[in-house]
């Protein structure tokens, strides 16, 4: 068998792969300290550098994005990064139910907006019950900035880098290019805990497997918000039973404890507000970014058909599941987890623009590809071209039209003609990276990369 540094080579057993290491880290543009292509980081306990143009281009990128928030809209204002805060608010009433006598699920503050997650997150919630509004906002709004430099650092650190200067300084800029992310942008102007649980699954399953306690930030992540229960899922597709096992009773303590503290509330929701889809919004809405939005859409009605939506969401399920499978065995843990993370708004019955955070680790990943060394400037280019075509959709655009400050590309009108794709924008990149990815997992089935090193050559 012929051997290609930094290459591939034609193999007849696919099992050999994961011996190689984590596939994810062979995406990535780096150099070791000497300026060396940096060896895989999980073959010889050799981590790796971003190369000193990624960092730079990086940092140039954060300080555009920081300044086009202040000059396009000031921080300060309503529609700024932080102006609302609003489902922050949510939060706070909710864990002041727990201090008091009110009914969690009967509430809805402003009369529009009421508490839809499980009684365990009330719980999480209620010191905030204790602070003020202002105290409330503050505390979310600099939690999630935190958080969403955790989610880009966690992000790159699967994937072989260092804890180092380089990464930290990537990390922060990219952190900051983010935020002009819809699903990013959103989360941070309403104070939603997307990053929260985003944090939870990626610090949590990115850790090795037989990890002390690994699936515990999934149960946590699923008691705060059902949709990361997917991840429980996950596990079991992938036969890392004792994750899903720990992830399962975490999630199932989550369950007593709301039932020990509020438990008539505990028990309306798990018997009725859970099926209650309607409570969160308009299910045809444009912002109702899932299988069942599209097919409501299409179908023009509030109450779609199940004998529809619900099979094209078990195949979506399937889907996502198998090619999440192929990345877990190639050895592409932030791949899989990231495809795991997509498939969830996808099936859920309402997800919101600003449930897809998973967008971040997508970009990373992306980035990853476009500056893999040894690359010819046509393959660099279309992974380039790739890149943007995946991120467009996830913007959030400014001023584009009349009377809107801020919008995501679900909710643009451009023509009849278009409008129909624009409308359900996520969910056409999610179906593309699905392709993209199976198809790359698959041509890479029967081959390997064999990193260079000094030595090597």
């Amino acid at each position: 068998m012929t051997l290609v540094f930094d290459g591939r080579t034609d193999v007849s057993d696919s099992r050999i792969d994961p011996a190689l290491g984590d596939r994810d880290s062979d995406w990535m543009a780096v150099e070791s300290a000497d300026g060396t292509p940096a060896p895989d980081s999980r073959s010889d306990g050799t981590e790796r550098r971003h190369s000193r143009w990624f960092v730079a281009m990086s940092a140039v990128i954060g300080v555009v994005a920081f300044a086009a928030h202040d000059r396009l809209l000031s921080f300060d204002s309503l529609y700024g990064l932080f102006g609302n805060g609003v489902d922050a608010l949510v939060y706070r009433h909710g864990g002041g139910t727990v201090l008091s006598s009110e009914e969690l699920y009967s509430f809805s503050l402003f009369g529009t907006l009421p508490f839809t997650y499980p009684p365990f997150a009330a719980v999480l919630f209620a010191p905030l019950g204790l602070l003020s509004e202002t105290a409330t906002g503050l505390l979310v709004n600099i939690s999630n900035v935190v958080l969403l430099y955790v989610v880009v650092q966690l992000s790159w650190r699967r994937l072989g880098y260092e804890n180092c200067t380089r990464t930290r300084v990537v990390s922060v800029a990219l952190a900051l290019g983010c935020s002009w992310l819809e699903p990013v942008r959103m989360s941070l102007w309403l104070g939603q805990i997307n990053l929260l649980l985003l944090v939870l699954v990626l610090w949590d399953l990115g850790r090795p497997e037989g990890s002390r306690l690994r699936g515990v930030g999934v149960g946590i992540a699923a008691g705060l918000k059902l949709t990361p229960g997917l991840f429980v899922v996950m596990s079991i597709v992938h036969r890392q039973w004792r994750a899903a096992w720990t992830a399962a009773v975490t999630g199932l303590v989550t369950v007593v404890i709301g039932f020990v503290v509020v438990s008539s509330d505990a028990w309306r929701y798990w018997t009725s507000a859970i099926l209650a889809s309607d409570r969160v919004g308009s299910t045809t809405s444009p912002a109702n970014q899932s299988v069942r939005g599209m097919v409501a859409r299409a179908w023009g009605t509030e109450h779609p058909p199940a004998i529809v939506w619900l099979p094209a969401a078990v195949v979506v399920l399937a889907a996502g599941m198998w090619v999440s499978y192929r990345a877990h065995r190639a050895g592409r843990t932030l791949l899989a987890m990231t495809v795991c993370g997509l498939t969830a708004p996808m099936v859920s019955p309402f997800s919101w623009g600003h449930h897809w955070v998973w967008c971040v680790p997508l970009l990373v990943i992306g980035l990853d590809a476009c500056a893999r060394p040894r690359t010819s400037v046509r393959g660099r280019t279309l992974r380039v071209l790739g890149v943007l075509a995946a991120t467009a959709p996830f913007v959030a655009w400014y001023r584009t039209q009349a009377d809107v400050v801020v919008i995501g590309t679900f909710m643009q009108s451009v023509s009849p003609i278009v409008d129909g794709g624009l409308r359900n924008a996520y969910c056409i990149v999610y179906v593309i990276v699905l392709a993209v990815a199976a198809t790359g997992l698959r041509k890479d089935s029967t081959t390997c990369y064999v990193p260079a090193t000094r030595s090597s050559i």
